[in-house]
């Protein structure tokens, strides 16, 4: 491997923690600055929409449920070339009510000399009810 490849996979890696930072601060700049101001965040498998662009993808941070906290469980990428890559964040994210373990899947390009996520999208695995203490 070499070092401009294993530069970019510690970059794509470092986001991940970003967004789970960002989205546990509700920081909905910081979160943005990590997506393409043209990305699409496909939410179909959970909310059944796809959010186009950053006014819809805030849209979609701002009215989702309050998670106490995003736990990244793993990380891997595959840089494909210069200027394009994959990713995906294994997820444990905790609520009120309910823990999911969720795959969050990244399309990613770099704009300007930097990966941003250009489409992320979710496939949940699992769903575990929390009883009431």
């Amino acid at each position: 491997m070499n070092e401009d490849l294993l530069a970019d996979k510690l970059l794509i890696a470092e986001m991940g923690a970003r967004y789970c930072d960002a989205c546990d601060r509700k920081d909905w700049d910081a979160a943005l600055a990590l997506f393409a101001k043209d990305a699409h965040l496909n939410a179909s498998a959970v909310y059944g929409k796809i959010f186009d662009g950053h006014a819809q993808i805030r849209e979609f941070f701002e009215s989702a449920p309050d998670c106490l906290g995003h736990h990244a469980t793993g990380f891997y990428s595959d840089v494909d070339s210069d200027t394009r890559a994959t990713a995906r964040l294994k997820m444990l994210t905790l609520f009120k009510r309910n823990t999911f373990t969720v795959d969050y899947d990244w399309e990613l390009s770099k704009v300007d000399g930097e990966w941003k996520i250009s489409t992320q999208s979710f496939n949940i695995l699992g769903k575990q009810d929390l009883s009431p203490a």
